[in-house]
């Protein structure tokens, strides 16, 4: 009777496996793919993550919306490159929302628009998101 349950457990759970994985990856459906008129000031897409954060702590205009407390390093870690963390920032300040909030349901795999639009509904997230990522934009051609 031992011996047919745990038979039965073994079975189940690699019948579940796949699922349990499939489950566990990050959702990239829900990002949106650049927009056409997004001008990257540099492409630091396939830079190391350390790469991201320095680039971040050496522009002064970025690292100024970095939440107290918090490093650049902190702060930008999950993002896909320093233009995803950069517009997020802006959208904190600019909405004044917890940037730990944004940046959890983002690196979740929520847009940066769906993110604004969960956090703040009554604001124009289309706008607020396109506002975040000019700034965003701007800040990189600064220092690039």
């Amino acid at each position: 009777m031992k011996a047919t349950l745990t038979l039965l457990f073994a079975v189940a759970m690699i019948g579940l496996a796949p699922w349990s994985l499939a489950q566990s990856e990050p959702r990239t459906e829900m990002r949106s793919p650049p927009s056409a008129d997004a001008v990257p000031a540099a492409d630091v897409a396939n830079a190391p993550r350390s790469a991201i954060t320095d680039e971040v702590a050496a522009n002064t205009r970025v690292a100024s919306l970095v939440p107290a407390g918090m490093s650049t390093k902190d702060a930008c870690i999950g993002f896909q490159n320093m233009a995803e963390c950069s517009a997020a920032l802006h959208a904190a300040a600019n909405l004044n929302v917890p940037f730990g909030d944004l940046k959890s349901r983002m690196i979740g795999g929520m847009t940066l628009l769906a993110t604004i639009h969960a956090l703040k509904p009554k604001a124009d997230a289309r706008r607020e998101a396109q506002r975040a990522e000019q700034q965003a934009n701007a800040d990189l051609r600064a220092s690039g």
